[in-house]
Order: structure tokens, then C-alpha cells, then sequence
């Protein structure tokens, strides 16, 4: 899956990706980061307008995607490599807990 956005709605970076399907959806960026000389993004994925009902915690899909910029376009790609991903999921694991650690020593 490849997808090209680079939208802005108020303050809230807004992507929208493509799912294997075909189905168009769009994810709220939460974060960017490089780990290991490679850029990637938290995204979160948002309702979509007109839907009946809200996203309930259950459907509230996170998704980590591998990013490069192509000219004035941000292209994501899903990380197709097991081992990568599961080293990518550890290294936002130790993050949130670090600045959980961090808010908490804070208090």
C-alpha cells in the first residue's frame, strides 16, 4: 500500500490512505519519528464524516506507516518486513513508557 496526502484541517494533520481493499480512509497524524535511519508516522484513524456513530476504543485503529518525501508530497507506505515492523512497534512501546515515566516524575 502506497498512499500521497499532506492535509491540514485546523491544526490536525489529516492523511488519507489507501487500504488494501480499495477503501479510502482517513487517519489523524499523532506523531513522525526516524528509528534506525528510517522515517515513520503514528497515525490514528478517524470517523468518517457522515458516519452514524462514533469510533468506539475497539475501532480506533492505530497504524505505523514508513514515510519519504517525494517532491512537496509525503508518500506512506506499510511496512511490509515482519521483523521491522515488530522493532518498530517495541520502539514506540519504550517511548509512550518513557514519557508516561516522564509525566508521572513530573506530578
Amino acid at each position: 500500500m502506497t498512499n500521497e496526502a499532506n492535509t491540514q484541517e485546523g491544526d490536525i494533520a489529516v492523511i488519507t490512505l489507501e487500504g488494501e481493499d480499495g477503501h479510502s480512509y482517513d487517519c489523524e497524524l499523532l506523531d513522525h519519528f526516524v528509528f534506525e535511519d528510517k522515517e515513520y508516522a503514528l497515525l490514528l484513524k478517524i470517523a468518517e464524516e457522515g458516519a452514524e456513530t462514533e469510533l468506539d476504543d475497539e475501532d480506533q485503529t492505530l497504524v505505523i506507516m514508513r514515510f519519504f518525501q517525494r517532491g512537496n508530497d509525503f508518500v506512506f507506505q506499510t511496512i511490509d518486513s515482519d521483523e521491522e515492523f515488530d522493532k518498530v512497534v517495541k520502539y514506540v512501546e519504550e517511548r509512550v513508557e518513557a514519557e508516561r515515566a516522564a509525566m508521572d516524575g513530573a506530578e
